[in-house]
């Protein structure tokens, strides 16, 4: 395997720890860390030994989203009439959310800090969720003038249910490990101390087990609640309406706000 970029890869008695390694910028996504993640969840399982995947961050967050300097660059680009990067989303080649779920190992969260945003996105990209009581989540895109993305739109609904995640995404409001607990977003909530000894507590009972039998466990659960066609789609919605909200006042707005550590001032328009 190449050497990973922004990402750290561990193994032990058949479970494979992968870390998300920016701890200076809170594990924000990069696109190394993207194509590492996706290579990953791809060549993992062609190792027999390798029974369970666990993703967690280094120091204080599991991820915090995507680079808003990125993003800024992208709207202005647009708004000058330039076009900004071209996004490849809908490939399961270039697309964690559709790698991890079609991954044949199960993969666990251990969340250890903020998970927002795409971060978010990535959390409920994996199969299992704990957390540490030091967990915050919130769809970082709203408050900032865009719409959710990295699987945001597609998974979050699936897991807390349509009316939940509307008011997560409309609002941007913050929860903590307890209220994405109440609510279905994660399976535990352990204390920070705890939260590998518990993580890979279970990852070692998942290890132990019939691996065909769970690999078939999986793909029957996602090939009815997340059809690839559905995940290609919902990632060419992203793709279409990056572009839309590119060209907007309040997405400009929104990241000059953030830029300059104040409120946004939003027009709708």
């Amino acid at each position: 395997m190449e050497e990973l970029q922004d990402l750290l890869l561990s193994r032990d008695n058949g479970i494979a720890t992968i870390t998300l390694n920016r701890p200076h910028q809170l594990n924000a996504i990069s696109p190394a860390m993207t194509n590492g993640l996706v290579k990953l969840a791809r060549e993992l399982p062609e190792d027999p030994d390798l029974k369970v995947i666990v993703v967690t961050g280094a120091g204080r967050s599991f991820c915090a989203g995507g680079n808003v300097t990125s993003i800024a660059s992208n709207v202005e680009a647009n708004q000058s009439g330039r076009p900004a990067a071209p996004l490849r989303l809908t490939h399961p080649e270039n697309n964690y959310q559709i790698a991890f779920t079609q991954c044949e190992r199960p993969i666990i969260a251990a969340i250890n800090g903020y998970a927002v945003g795409l971060g978010m996105g990535l959390a409920l990209s994996c199969d299992i969720r704990i957390a540490s009581e030091e967990a915050q989540f919130f769809v970082a895109q709203t408050n900032i003038g865009r719409r959710p993305d990295g699987g945001l739109n597609f998974l979050l609904p699936r897991v807390v249910g349509v009316e939940k995640a509307l008011e997560l995404m409309w609002t941007g409001d913050r929860i903590d490990a307890y209220e994405a607990y109440r609510i279905g977003l994660v399976s535990k909530v352990v204390p920070a101390k705890d939260l590998m000894g518990e993580v890979m507590e279970l990852a070692d009972k998942i290890a132990k087990g019939p691996t065909i039998a769970q690999m078939l466990a999986k793909r029957m659960v996602y090939k009815t609640m997340y059809p690839e066609e559905a995940q290609i789609a919902s990632a060419e919605m992203e793709h279409y309406t990056g572009y839309v909200i590119n060209m907007t006042e309040d997405a400009l707005e929104g990241v000059r706000a953030f830029r300059e550590k104040r409120n946004p001032v939003f027009k709708g328009r």
